[in-house]
């Protein structure tokens, strides 16, 4: 049996983990709405190769998505394809809010259900055109655990309503 030491302990390596995961979702969602915002495709860093989609690359797989899925999301796909005008940049300064409030930690509740909402969005697309693979529910599924997790450190903490009480071990 663990004592409450060793608990406490478990409990700050579940956090700081749980806060390395956050940072890497953040860092996914802003680095790829700044690639829509200044239109790049590829960063390289040395060795280290990272391609993020731009607004091109958005519309082409949101069009190819929504011209070969079924009833109602080829329509509502063909809308957001129709309108892309307005959606890139709605999409745009999603990913970037997402990416920010995730990296900070302010409104980070919000952001992980707008990156939840967008994550399924984009998983229900590629599902109707059936183009999807497991691999896309790993977003949904990352943000289910941020949601799910207690509260992590962030600007949140310093704010009046992101105070969420931290679990504790009970005493035994």
């Amino acid at each position: 049996m663990q004592d409450r030491s060793e608990l406490a302990s478990d409990l700050s390596r579940a956090r700081s983990a749980l806060l390395v995961l956050r940072t890497f979702v953040g860092i996914i969602f802003f680095t790829n709405g700044l690639a829509k915002v200044f239109e790049f495709h590829t960063v390289t860093i040395g060795p280290w190769k990272m391609v993020l989609l731009n607004r091109g690359d958005a519309l082409g797989i949101q069009a190819g998505n929504s011209a070969s899925a079924p009833g109602f999301l080829h329509d509502l796909g063909m809308l957001v394809v129709t309108n892309w005008g307005v959606f890139q940049w709605l999409l745009t300064l999603a990913e970037l809010g997402i990416g920010l409030g995730l990296l900070l930690g302010l409104l980070s509740w919000i952001a992980m259900v707008g990156g939840l909402a967008l994550t399924l969005t984009n998983f229900a697309f590629s599902l109707g055109a059936e183009v999807w693979a497991f691999d896309y529910l790993i977003e949904p599924v990352l943000f289910v655990v941020l949601l799910m997790a207690p509260s992590l450190p962030g600007l949140d903490s310093r704010l009046p309503w992101g105070r969420r009480p931290v679990l504790r071990p009970s005493p035994t």
